[in-house]
């Protein structure tokens, strides 16, 4: 079975990650021979995604309308050699080239509907131009969570080939245990509460600030680790000098490996507002870490009910009272939690989605 997924581009993202822990997975899988296509073949996760040795297409896609006949019959040749196209985002031209070349499409929607930005012109047009696609028989819409699934069935379809089908993760990724050790040692005796994210609008950081700055009142030995880089970033370090926590508060920028600063935290943060899904909550939970996310969350609050619904946190009150419980008392894994995180394993996933597969074939 020849499938090809599509992405914009190989950025260290959280749809990357999962086009990356899928296309691993099914490589293990006899029956699946899976391929890529990437929008413009540029980005930090390049190394590894030459890594997995399956072909990497280049489509030298510039903006989403970037429509030239020439690359639409390019991308169509290609798309026609495959049993399934899997997309995990829309373009205009890789759209026309899928629905012409009458192969099964599969779409994976992983809740890029512009939240936590004013939308352009161009967003809306984007937007108009999914509907019309998903309306295409030939495609089957895949939503990452069921707070994604909503959304799409209240503001984009309303159809029958619409499901959710849970992201997963690979939940066996090493850790750097001398950087782990490292950080432990720089940061000992201190209370370290963290986060790790891309540092745009709706993942707002700016309550996870509010909420340390609160909780650091009482707590003078805390410090609070930023994972991430971002257009917001400038904006949140002058919150921090406003607020006087600057001293406290570590901006890392983007890393490489960031399972090792997420084993250094005592508690993890993740304050997004409408979060389509959070593989960055899996990936801490199975480091053993307490996740704190609010009741705004989106789809990482159906994570966190299954493991610990009092993490779950309904204002900024609330989270600086998780903060200070957790502080107070030792974090205890209850073993039921290694079975409930395979329910989020990349294993599961791929299965899911080959059973996708076969039942659109």
């Amino acid at each position: 079975m020849k499938v090809i997924h599509y992405i914009v581009s190989l950025g260290f993202g959280g749809i990357e990650r999962l086009v990356y822990d899928l296309v691993t997975e099914q490589k293990k899988n006899s029956e699946v021979s899976p391929s890529i296509a990437i929008a413009k073949l540029k980005g930090e996760f390049k190394a590894e995604f030459e890594g997995l040795n399956v072909s990497l297409f280049d489509l030298k896609l510039n903006s989403g309308f970037d429509i030239n006949p020439f690359k639409i019959r390019r991308i169509y040749r290609l798309f026609k050699k495959q049993d399934i196209i899997h997309l995990h985002g829309f373009h205009l031209s890789v759209a026309i080239a899928a629905i012409w070349s009458k192969r099964k499409i599969i779409y994976t929607e992983h809740g890029n509907f512009g939240f936590g930005r004013k939308h352009s012109l161009s967003d809306k047009l984007s937007f108009w131009l999914r509907r019309q696609f998903f309306k295409n028989k030939s495609v089957s819409i895949c939503c990452n969570s069921k707070f994604t699934e909503g959304y799409l069935r209240t503001h984009f379809y309303k159809g029958k080939s619409v499901k959710t089908v849970y992201n997963g993760v690979l939940l066996d990724r090493k850790v750097n245990s001398s950087m782990v050790n490292d950080l432990k040692e720089e940061y000992s005796g201190k209370f370290v509460v963290g986060t790790s994210t891309r540092l745009a609008g709706f993942k707002r950081i700016d309550r996870l600030i509010d909420v340390f700055a609160i909780f650091q009142k009482t707590h003078q030995n805390a410090v609070l680790i930023i994972v991430g880089d971002g257009p917001e970033k400038e904006n949140l370090i002058q919150q921090t000098k406003d607020l006087n926590i600057d001293d406290s508060v570590v901006f890392k920028g983007f890393q490489q490996e960031v399972a090792s600063f997420q084993s250094a935290f005592d508690v993890a943060v993740f304050p997004s507002q409408n979060e389509p899904f959070g593989l960055v909550a899996v990936e801490c939970l199975k480091l053993q870490k307490p996740v704190l996310v609010f009741n705004d969350g989106g789809g990482i609050c159906e994570i966190i009910e299954m493991f610990n619904p009092n993490d779950i946190c309904d204002h900024k009150t609330a989270m600086v009272n998780r903060m200070l419980f957790y502080s107070e008392k030792k974090f205890e894994w209850d073993e039921e939690n290694d079975e409930k995180l395979k329910y989020f394993a990349a294993e599961r996933m791929e299965k899911a989605y080959f059973n996708e597969y076969k039942e659109v074939l």
